[in-house]
């Protein structure tokens, strides 16, 4: 059989030119010439068809799939969202071959925050169109987000990606004005694609906002976007004002008491100042510091100030002596805590990944943080102490508000109707709970304060008390040994020098009762010396006898002596004493002053007054003892006072040294009236 000749045109494949003239799949049945009983010819056609569909999609698809944005609709700045595709690839720096071949898809808002954890450990590569259709060249910053770092810039032709696309040189979009966006320029009707391969930093503080901005309007951008919420910046910084001077509070307790409680609560406040003030005031700052504090250093202090806050705890409440349980609890929670940043800064600096670093920071040791507040928090709720309860109200007002700011991070609002409301703010939410906490240990501390300056009253009371008892001891023990001695000598006294004066006076009389006939002046002179000086004898063995320091002994001690002086006289002497008399202790030394004031009387009565009569009464008024002496003899002549200057001058010092007065009243006779407290 003779093979049939291919139709005009046909050379082993069907050329594009002659397509339509030899295939009409649009067109009539009369018009079609399709050959017949040929399978080769049906294969090759079908397998053309597949390869031009093919080539068309890649030739194509860029363009067909992206819609351009418009840069005449621009207004100073805005999203691109809408405009954008994505996908990812390696942490590696891209070929343009490797950039049009990544499988882009659309995704919403929502699918982009939080970040999904694993495009930390790779490169999100954003696909957007720019269309100018002005006359003139337009020049815009883009930003996609924050925080990100070797950001890859490719450029391409609308409507030929393959065949231009390349990468678009650092030093032609770098920005000295913009440093966290890129510089671009679009020529007038130029339409191009761009390729934007972000690497983003190791931090749940990224977020993908890609934006176009004017040139003209960056400064006003930069300063809207450093100050975009002045509310929450302004409370952040009197929150960190407010530690500050926490700090210095802390210090000055400290330097004055040398409690060492304080220090670490100051380490505490200044952690917490730092970790506040420098999220606030670095928010969006493109620096290598500020992605360091952001990936690092921020977990770090926010640890080290939970392990100070801890060890205050245990100084505070003393948790070694009054809650054992307790302190081993803390103690060993610091241990854990400061493992979890050792292992945290070691994931940080010897890996390149995310997830370890993420489920170190926020699944393990904030979960431990929040075990220990929780274990803390039901165990002083059990122990219902009143320092105690000071410190755990404080821990669930901060434990409450940094479950409400860890809602915010899942873009839960607490207030949805009012989105600009500070308490859709995740960091005001914390720092709502670090000032409740602060204002509870500072009642807690007042608290203390007061207590410990009770205590301390106390214990001063006690040791004055103490020592004055001790004191009293001591003087009681020295009257004591004053009292026997006195007794001892006043028997001595009794014993020996009376029974020889006694002696004395006997010879004397022996004598002069022999020697009748003849009169010795100096054995008379003997005998009433001897007698006279028993009498002083028996008047000092009064004096020191500690038996005799009564009031009621001196009454009865100065009555009898009055009665017995004026006997052997022509002077009529009355004493007149109280009925009751108060049992009040009286020492020999004021007995001995009153009775030696009113002996004196006695004497100047006998010898200057040549008096008759003599009265003297005693009585009790407003605690002092009177006692007056009234005569019905001469007056005293202020001329002749000097006669009895001694006398009186005398009396008035003994009543004066024992704190008593001395009175002389001068008219029908004479009135001395002596006072003594008793």
């Amino acid at each position: 059989m003779r093979r049939k000749e291919p139709q005009k045109g046909w050379s082993g494949s069907p050329s594009v030119q002659n397509w339509p003239k030899k295939c009409n799949f649009g067109g009539s049945p009369q018009r079609m010439q399709k050959p017949k009983n040929n399978p080769f010819l049906f294969y090759t056609r079908t397998l053309w068809l597949l390869c031009l569909l093919l080539g068309t999609q890649v030739a194509f698809a860029q363009k067909d799939t992206l819609t351009p944005y418009r840069l005449d609709t621009l207004r100073f700045f805005d999203l691109l969202r809408e405009y954008t595709t994505l996908a990812e690839s390696g942490p590696h720096n891209l070929q343009p071959s490797e950039v049009i071949a990544l499988p882009y898809e659309k995704r919403s808002p929502r699918q982009m925050f939080p970040l999904p954890l694993r495009l930390m450990e790779k490169n999100l590569v954003l696909r957007f169109r720019l269309y100018n259709p002005e006359s003139r060249e337009r020049k815009l910053y883009f930003t996609p987000g924050l925080y990100y770092r070797n950001l890859q810039f490719f450029k391409a032709k609308a409507d030929a990606i393959a065949a231009t696309i390349a990468r678009v040189p650092d030093s032609t979009i770098q920005s000295t004005t913009f440093p966290a966006g890129k510089y671009i320029v679009l020529e007038p009707g130029e339409d191009a694609v761009f390729f934007v391969s972000i690497n983003f930093i190791r931090t749940n503080a990224n977020s993908y906002s890609p934006q176009l901005i004017e040139k003209d309007f960056i400064t006003y951008w930069l300063k809207n976007k450093k100050y975009w919420d002045p509310n929450s910046d302004m409370i952040t910084f009197i929150i960190s004002g407010i530690l500050l001077l926490m700090i210095f509070y802390s210090i000055a307790a400290y330097l004055q008491n040398r409690n060492r409680e304080f220090i670490y609560y100051s380490v505490y406040a200044a952690c917490s100042a730092v970790l506040f003030f420098l999220k606030s005031f670095n928010a969006g700052v493109f620096t290598p510091w500020n992605f360091f504090y952001e990936e690092f250093l921020d977990f770090i202090i926010l640890g080290l100030g939970v392990i100070f806050y801890l060890t205050f705890m245990r100084r505070f409440l003393n948790t070694p002596r009054d809650y054992p349980w307790l302190d081993r609890f803390l103690y060993y929670s610091i241990f854990v805590l400061a493992a979890m940043l050792l292992l945290y800064s070691g994931a940080f600096y010897l890996t390149d990944g995310y997830r370890v670093i993420y489920v170190l920071e926020n699944l393990v040791t904030k979960i431990v943080m929040f075990i220990i507040g929780i274990v803390f928090i039901v165990y002083g709720l059990r122990r219902r102490d009143k320092l105690m309860t000071y410190l755990v109200w404080g821990n669930v007002a901060l434990l409450v508000f940094s479950l409400l700011s860890l809602l915010t991070f899942f873009d839960i609002k607490l207030m949805p109707n009012n989105k600009n409301s500070i308490l859709n703010r995740g960091l005001i939410l914390y720092e709502i709970g670090v000032v409740l906490e602060l204002a509870f240990f500072l009642s807690g501390l007042a608290f203390k304060n007061r207590r410990d300056l009770t205590e301390k009253i106390q214990e001063q009371e006690r040791l004055k008390l103490d020592n004055e008892r001790k004191e009293f001891e001591k003087q009681i023990a020295i009257v004591t040994t004053r009292q026997e001695e006195r007794d001892r000598i006043s028997a001595d006294m009794h014993d020996e020098l009376g029974s020889g004066m006694t002696a004395i006076r006997l010879m004397s009389e022996i004598m002069r009762a022999k020697m009748k006939d003849q009169a010795y002046p100096e054995l008379e002179k003997i005998s009433n010396s001897a007698n006279d000086l028993l009498g002083k004898m028996n008047s000092i063995i009064w004096t020191m006898k500690s038996s005799n320091d009564t009031l009621e002994s001196l009454v009865a001690y100065v009555r009898s002596h009055a009665l017995e002086y004026f006997d052997n006289t022509p002077v009529l002497c009355r004493v007149k004493v109280p009925d009751h008399i108060p049992d009040v202790e009286m020492s020999g030394e004021k007995r001995r002053n009153i009775f030696l004031s009113v002996k004196e009387s006695f004497h100047n009565i006998v010898k200057h007054a040549q008096a008759s009569e003599v009265s003297m009464e005693l009585w009790i008024e407003e605690q002092k003892l009177i006692i007056q002496v009234k005569d019905n003899g001469i007056c005293i002549d202020p001329e002749k006072l000097r006669r009895f200057g001694n006398g009186l001058s005398n009396m008035k010092r003994r009543m004066e040294s024992i704190g008593g007065e001395f009175q002389v009243e001068s008219g029908e006779g004479v009135t001395l009236t002596f006072t003594a407290p008793l």
